[in-house]
């Protein structure tokens, strides 16, 4: 057993590492992550129940299997020690959700120290799980005066408070607003529970209502840098902007494409968005198939348009109604989204939408209809995975069937570094299967393929960096291998830099080296280019 405890006040020693990390320390972290078995690098926490009342409270330890309690009481301490360790466990916040009964707790890797209040008494009871412990009062039982009836209530508030932090930490997130909600009811001047309120609301993709929240924190308590912050982010990711891309891609052997995009959203009112996106390309090849069968090249520029609505719907769903336009095309689609605590679904369907992935799609007026269905889930706090099912048709301008497929999209993404940098490495599949793919004969005889959609079945390896140099300053890096079962495989990687020199203005750069999977050749993809964030 362990007898050395810390204080609940006390430091953790896996505090916020420096931003300074070398290549080789990043390089041995993941190799140690690699080579240590699952099992020794995740700790198995024990879960803490903490209940308080006016004539007493309990306190119940419980371990993911059995255990072997010992407990001891010298004096107002009360010792326990387990046979198995207490992991992560918040045991720091039993003071406070335990306020008149506890007065403080120290706690090591397998044992607890319990300070009782004075005039306390405990009894423990051992259980093949864990322990529970009664508190009860030794003064004789009466009738409380008019300030102890205050101070009962102001405790049970901070234990119903932590209660519903608590609830947030397990996932539990619809719970917690109902529990922060009555406290709110009952205190609308709680900044706490305000600013938690408003963590929950986003988590459930409630961001309009977090920002109300934060917005009433801050009457509260003006200024305060942590809801600042965190109204800003949300603004950031979801606020009105307006965007302008611009890049240059290169394949190989192939084509030049010179594209410039202008995008943004515009809040209408009634939780509802509208989001719109204009694109010009210019594009150089030598040699391009036309829908006759001809060989020239191409050297001209393409536009496309589209406008969606955005509805978020007060059951944490959400629906988007959009428009296409493009040279010989026009179509629609139309995509609904389910969120939960740790999980969203979306499905969705198309029309017509314009399609540039093939170069014969850009000259001949590329048009897709898709059906499809996605799902993303945050097992846990360093693990997520995502998978994706969808059914396609090819086609034309004048020829809307030339070839069907079906694709098959997931990830699996581990976090490796949770502090800056952000680290994570990630397997992801990029898979497409041709089911059907017309063929034509030009006026000589010759057969070719109006849109050349080919098999793939790509399987990739990432590493991903995330950090931010400064409050205005910061850096993701990308890289990885990826293999295509079907074709050829080689290195990927990315880089992107963020500049915010004022509160709405951001801007970027980026750079990136793939291969050309989606053309069903192994060619090289070179890319190049910045963007500039507007925000209202």
């Amino acid at each position: 057993m362990c007898s050395t405890f810390r204080n609940r006040h006390a430091q953790n020693p896996l505090s916020r590492r420096g931003r300074a990390r070398g290549f080789w320390a990043l390089l041995a972290t993941l190799l140690l992550a690699a080579a240590t078995p699952a099992a020794a690098q995740t700790k198995a926490a024990v879960r803490v129940e903490a209940t308080r009342e006016e004539t007493g409270a309990r306190l119940a330890l419980r371990w993911p299997g059995a255990v072997r309690v010992d407990p001891g009481r010298d004096g107002r301490e009360l010792t326990i020690r387990a046979s198995r360790p207490l992991g992560d466990a918040p045991l720091d916040t039993v003071p406070d959700r335990l306020q008149g009964w506890v007065d403080n707790v120290r706690y090591g890797y397998d044992s607890l120290l319990l300070v009782l209040a004075q005039g306390v008494t405990a009894e423990v009871s051992v259980e093949s799980n864990g322990v529970t412990i009664a508190f009860t009062r030794e003064r004789a039982t009466g009738r409380l005066t008019v300030e102890e009836q205050a101070a009962e209530q102001v405790a049970q508030r901070r234990i119903d408070y932590f209660r519903a932090v608590t609830l947030m930490e397990q996932g539990d997130v619809r719970e917690a607003r109902s529990l922060l909600g009555d406290l709110l009811r009952a205190n609308p001047n709680d900044v706490q529970s305000t600013a938690l309120l408003a963590q929950g609301e986003e988590r459930l993709g409630r961001w309009r209502e977090a920002v109300g929240l934060y917005d009433r924190a801050l009457e509260l308590a003006p200024n305060e840098p942590s809801l600042v912050t965190s109204k800003n982010n949300l603004l950031r990711e979801h606020g009105e902007h307006a965007r302008v891309d611009w890049d240059l891609f290169q394949v190989k052997n192939a084509d030049v494409q010179r594209i410039g995009r202008l995008t943004g959203s515009l809040e209408v009112g009634g939780n509802t968005s509208v989001l719109y996106a204009l694109e010009n390309r210019d594009v150089d090849v030598d040699q391009a198939v036309r829908a006759d069968g001809t060989v020239a090249p191409f050297h001209g520029s393409r536009q496309r348009a589209e406008l969606t609505l955005r509805h978020d719907w007060p059951e944490v769903q959400q629906s988007r109604l959009s428009l296409f336009a493009a040279q010989k095309t026009v179509g629609a689609g139309y995509v609904h989204g389910w969120r939960e605590e740790r999980s969203e679904t979306r499905a969705g369907v198309a029309w017509r939408e314009p399609t540039y992935t093939f170069i014969e799609g850009i000259v001949g007026g590329g048009r897709r209809d898709r059906v499809f269905l996605t799902h993303e889930e945050r097992l846990s706090e360093r693990w997520s995975a995502n998978l994706g099912a969808g059914w396609n048709r090819y086609g034309l301008a004048g020829a809307g069937d030339l070839a069907t497929s079906a694709t098959v999209e997931g990830a699996v993404r581990y976090v490796l570094i949770r502090e800056w940098p952000v680290t994570s490495i990630a397997y992801v599949l990029d898979a497409e299967y041709v089911a059907r793919r017309a063929d034509r004969v030009d006026e000589a005889g010759v057969a070719y393929l109006p849109l050349p959609v080919q098999t793939r079945e790509v399987h990739a390896l990432q590493l991903a960096l995330d950090d931010a140099l400064t409050d205005y300053l910061r850096y993701s890096i990308q890289g990885g291998y990826a293999y295509d079962r079907r074709g050829k495989g080689g290195p990927q990687g990315s880089l992107a830099l963020a500049y915010e020199p004022l509160e709405r203005l951001e801007l970027g750069l980026r750079a990136s080296y793939t291969r050309a999977t989606a053309r069903g050749s192994g060619t090289t993809a070179t890319g190049a280019g910045g963007y500039l964030i507007m925000r209202y």
